[in-house]
């Protein structure tokens, strides 16, 4: 069933096209399901599209001033808000939400509903929640204004809007983000196999303090604790390049085998590690990342355990 198939069959009504239906609950769950589906795509496209031209924006810093351009930045992000994308969606999946506690008494908010808590299948308190960076940009606007100097707030944006640009001859990969990984190796592996390790896949974080509604960048809240491998191919043999490397804890980072020995303390999130690329690893124009686990992590609490959730593989000038 195609995207405009399920947007279609989200919008019936029940007691209209089908009133032996009315108070079905298994009937209002698929249909909330098919709503809240198709709400999600239609704002994941618009919150895209609107981070993309905010980045645009924050890149002209340099010639319109850091204040005029994150202030135009923050009026498009916020376009979410005053023009959201399939109000009427939303409010089909407000009306079915009712119908579920009517008809079952199925808790789908706590202020209103009264479940026990947010990740107890609350999904109407999220139904707004930004799909792209909105909160940590908000968030970040509001470091970069405390910087000293004009220069150092237009690097900053420079580098804020390029996150996931990093140039020609650069790659960025967030590593827990299928379509965002593209240079990450997966397993072929479908299942695992009881008793063997188990096969890496991305996990999302859980904001747990804040209600699970994280203001951390998207990446930063999914990880791939490791994956089996990153690899770069079609390499210049006679450039430098560097292994950035951002996440939580240490990154023991292999390069074709290689461990490259680097004086890291552990990093917080939104910290990096750069790892030079030993030149004699570039002469067939490939690059294989591998990743060692700590093992003296056993007396930290499982969430501070390193993880890796970028990538980047920058071409040195």
């Amino acid at each position: 069933m195609n995207a405009r198939t399920f947007e279609i069959s989200s919008m019936i009504t029940p007691e209209k096209q089908f009133p032996e239906l009315s108070g079905n609950w298994r009937w209002q769950m698929n249909l909330l399901r098919a709503a809240y589906d198709v709400y999600v795509r239609r704002r994941l496209l618009q919150d895209e599209a609107l981070e993309r031209e905010a980045n645009a924006v924050l890149r002209t810093a340099g010639k319109i001033g850091a204040e005029p351009a994150m202030q135009q930045a923050a009026d498009i992000l916020h376009r979410a808000v005053t023009q959201p994308a399939a109000p009427e969606l939303r409010a089909r999946i407000v009306d079915l939400c009712e119908m579920l506690y009517q008809s079952i008494g199925l808790q789908t908010s706590v202020p209103k509903y009264k479940a026990s808590n947010p990740e107890r299948g609350a999904i109407l308190d999220f139904v707004d929640i930004p799909l792209n960076n909105r909160w940590w940009l908000e968030d970040e606007f509001q470091k970069v204004r405390s910087l000293d100097s004009e220069s150092a707030k237009v690097d900053r944006l420079l580098t804020i809007a390029n996150w996931e640009s990093p140039g020609p001859g650069s790659y960025y990969d967030d590593v827990g983000h299928p379509a965002k990984s593209a240079h990450v190796r997966h397993s072929e592996q479908v299942t695992t196999i009881h008793g063997e390790e188990a096969v890496p896949e991305p996990m999302l974080w859980w904001a747990g303090s804040q209600g699970g509604k994280s203001r951390l960048r998207l990446s930063w809240q999914s990880s791939m604790n490791y994956p089996e491998a990153v690899v770069y191919e079609g390499l210049d043999p006679k450039a430098k390049y560097v292994v950035r490397c951002g996440g939580l804890g240490k990154f023991l980072l292999r390069v074709d085998g290689q461990r490259i020995e680097m004086q890291h303390d552990r990093a917080e999130l939104g910290e990096t590690r750069d790892f030079p690329v030993p030149q004699e690893h570039l002469a067939d124009r490939k690059i294989e990342l591998t990743w060692d686990r700590p093992d003296d992590e056993s007396h930290l609490n499982w969430r501070q355990h390193s993880r890796l959730c970028e990538v980047w593989l920058l071409k040195q000038e």
